[in-house]
């Protein structure tokens, strides 16, 4: 089970919320629009680095509440821009000698940047709506409802041989600086023979400390896909100790 990606974005501040960000003419929300400059900016500048990934997967049965700690993972993930490649793979506190896509279950392949691009690159057909302030994580953040169409900008879902692109809905959390906090999608749509029925994600960012530079990076990610069958997976996410590349690293990117 693989997910790939692209990206997405638009629009407008809804009218009459009098708390709304907007330019001076009353056109298109101007915060808005310096969060999109400074998002794909970030997403195509993001730094190459290092980090110690923790995963956490769970299982739940059909018509079960219970979550059942299936195996917990732990790579040491590179990222080069929002490419990443996993090594010294552990499951379970022993070595994985195969490769990430060997492991059984469902595998995670986003949450480290690749979502930024689809929700504010202009050519995609995502619809962005001011709701307001909101206090996430102790920050007061703006809130933006999002929505993309199927066949839009972001990841496409593969099972063996089939490929489908889901629509997408969701929120953005905003800073200030225009940065993206956290961000929280779903998608839903599938086919009714297809593998899947809904996949949700979230991702937070936080600044981190690499050498004497403060770099906005992704700290935690969290999956939930329900399959077709009614069973369901949750992936809960770290990222920590975030460092550069190693000189002598040797790394090949496909």
């Amino acid at each position: 089970m693989n997910l790939l990606s692209r990206q997405d974005a638009a629009v407008s501040a809804p009218k009459g919320e009098p708390d709304a960000p907007r330019t001076a003419s009353g056109g298109l929300d101007g915060k808005l629009e310096h969060a999109r400059e400074v998002n794909l900016k970030y997403a195509s500048n993001m730094p190459n680095f290092v980090a110690d990934e923790t995963a956490k997967r769970y299982t739940r049965a059909n018509k079960s509440l219970l979550w059942r700690h299936l195996d917990t993972i732990e790579t040491e993930i590179t990222f080069k821009g929002t490419r990443a490649v996993r090594q010294r793979i552990r499951r379970n506190g022993k070595p994985w000698t195969l490769s990430f896509e060997a492991l059984p279950g469902f595998k995670w392949y986003g949450g480290f940047g690749t979502e930024i691009r689809p929700l504010f690159d202009p050519q995609c057909p995502t619809s962005i709506q001011y709701r307001g302030r909101q206090e996430v994580r102790g920050k007061q953040l703006m809130e933006y409802g999002f929505s993309s169409p199927a066949d839009g900008c972001f990841a496409s879902f593969y099972v063996g041989n089939r490929r489908y692109n889901p629509a997408r809905t969701g929120q953005a959390f905003i800073d200030t600086g225009g940065n993206v906090i956290q961000l929280d999608e779903e998608a839903e749509g599938f086919p009714a023979d297809f593998e899947f029925a809904q996949r949700t994600e979230q991702v937070w960012w936080d600044y981190v400390k690499i050498g004497d530079t403060s770099h906005l990076l992704p700290v935690r990610a969290r999956f939930v896909v329900l399959y077709s069958s009614g069973a369901r997976f949750r992936v809960e996410v770290e990222y920590k100790n975030h460092r550069h590349f190693e000189a002598s690293a040797n790394i090949t990117f496909n």
